[in-house]
């Protein structure tokens, strides 16, 4: 594939990422004001654009066997947390942003667990095991136990957890 077309699916596949996020956090507002039906439509086009992103990444050929994604996850995890995250934080920080340099560590601290997880699913995947998964909605912290009294991360209490798919 040409690099022109390359950068191109790359660029589309961001973008459509990104929109499907920011359409499933419009929809969860429209439904607290009380708009079904706009939350409904929002989910909706949340989908089809997850729909493109998923059809951009194959074109790019990302998607491996199981074992190579969990390994490159893993690495990709463990770089954003060692570097990405830092200079986020610091950046913050000088800027006298708290709220954003709360955010960059709780997730580089959460990205630090991604890696944990991604390791032992190696194992869980070997042992033919299917863990539990549970997810901080404040954080992102992500537990394949129990859920926590309080989220080790953010300190939000149990009830915010929710199971995964």
């Amino acid at each position: 594939m040409p690099e022109s077309t390359r950068e191109n699916l790359y660029t589309a596949y961001t973008g459509e990422a990104k929109a499907s996020v920011r359409l499933k956090v419009y929809a969860e507002k429209a439904e607290k004001e009380e708009y079904p039906g706009v939350a409904k439509l929002f989910r909706a086009i949340a989908e089809s654009e997850a729909i493109h992103a998923r059809n951009n990444l194959r074109l790019l050929d990302e998607v491996k066997d199981t074992e190579t994604n969990l390994s490159e996850s893993l690495a990709n995890e463990q770089k954003i947390a060692g570097v990405g995250y830092s200079s986020f934080i610091a950046q913050a920080e000088t800027d006298g942003d708290e709220n954003s340099a709360r955010m960059f560590t709780w997730a580089r601290d959460v990205e630090d667990v991604h890696a944990k997880l991604y390791e032992k699913a190696l194992e869980h995947l070997l042992a033919e095991e299917t863990p539990a998964y549970y997810i901080c909605e404040v954080c992102g912290y992500v537990t394949d136990g129990d859920v926590p009294e309080k989220c080790p991360v953010c300190g939000s209490p149990a009830k915010v957890f929710f199971e995964s798919r």
